[in-house]
């Protein structure tokens, strides 16, 4: 009863956190909020500015404010190089976060509703190749972040996999998203042009080694 009651309550919270979002977009709050007013506050606060960004980044998965917005909007106001150190804290907390509930709340109930083979064997090879899976997903940007870290937390992947693989995975990420979005001040730079170009590296690579991987796979078999 009171792991159908721990289910239950997530889902209700992600539901109220998605109507809160279409709140937002329907009444077009986003529209009358003052960036450049923000951006320069931030950036007067130092330091400390920098860490409002990461308390920002960790506990965002928990309204589903999308990742790729506020990475870039930190290169924007912190700069390439402490942008991307900022978001890297920020990401990651916020991953392990994530993790953390739907591991609490939702594995349990998740489990006993498992019953799908092909869901079955997926949650095995997690709990094989954790690390390689999780590293995997962090590096296609293809994946949505917060689904990563929810979809990990109730799997079997354990925690140090999980954790390592998200830690490693999403470093490229966070240095490409951080390089483009300090050029937007300067589009068609470039500084600007060479983050498009690491963007379409960081994309294509990870489908070329999985492609190799495959057919390694198929040759053996």
């Amino acid at each position: 009863m009171a792991r159908s009651k721990s289910l239950w309550l997530l889902i209700v919270w992600f539901v109220v956190a998605i109507i809160g979002l279409l709140i937002l977009k329907w009444t077009g709050v986003w529209k009358h909020l003052d960036f450049d007013w923000l951006t320069d506050w931030l950036r007067d606060l130092g330091p400390v500015g920098g860490l409002l960004y990461i308390l920002a980044y960790t506990l965002r998965p928990l309204i589903l404010f999308p990742a790729t917005p506020l990475t870039l909007y930190g290169g924007y106001v912190f700069g390439a190089f402490w942008g991307t150190i900022y978001d890297f804290i920020g990401a990651g907390a916020g991953a392990l976060l994530s993790f953390y509930i739907t591991r609490k709340w939702g594995r349990s109930s998740f489990q006993r509703i498992l019953r799908s083979p092909k869901l079955q064997s997926f949650d095995q090879k997690a709990e094989e190749k954790g690390f390689m899976v999780v590293l995997y997903m962090r590096l296609m940007p293809f994946f949505p972040f917060d689904g990563i870290s929810y979809g990990a937390g109730l799997s079997k992947i354990r925690f140090w996999d999980y954790t390592w693989g998200t830690l490693i995975g999403i470093i490229p990420g966070a240095i490409v998203y951080n390089v483009f979005g300090a050029s937007l001040n300067d589009i068609w730079s470039w500084r600007f042009l060479g983050a498009v170009g690491m963007y379409v590296v960081f994309a294509v690579v990870p489908l070329i080694i999985k492609r190799r991987q495959s057919r390694k796979v198929r040759q053996a078999a």
